[in-house]
């Protein structure tokens, strides 16, 4: 996993949500490692399962979460770094 592999996603997620960022004052450059999606209120269940589609279209594959601790899932840091670490590794 790299570190532009992991910047790359978190782009796509910024990409993704960038209207509901925005809507919750978050720009894409303020967009921080510990936000939690859920949490703050950007995105609700359906909102992540959308994210998850529009991310597997984007990246060309399945994006497997089973061994990602649930309590992170909607953390964008480690929701790319998960992603990235299956995506960019080499």
């Amino acid at each position: 996993m790299t570190e532009d592999g992991v910047e790359s996603v978190k782009s796509l997620i910024a990409s993704i949500l960038e209207p509901r960022l925005l809507a919750q004052g978050i720009t894409v450059t303020t967009l921080h490692d510990d936000l939690d999606l859920r949490g703050e209120g950007i995105v609700d269940s359906l909102g992540f399962v959308q994210l998850l589609a529009e991310l597997e279209t984007r990246v060309g594959g399945r994006i497997d979460l089973l061994d990602l601790d649930p309590e992170y899932l909607t953390n964008v840091g480690a929701l790319a770094r998960h992603i990235a670490g299956r995506r960019f590794s080499s």
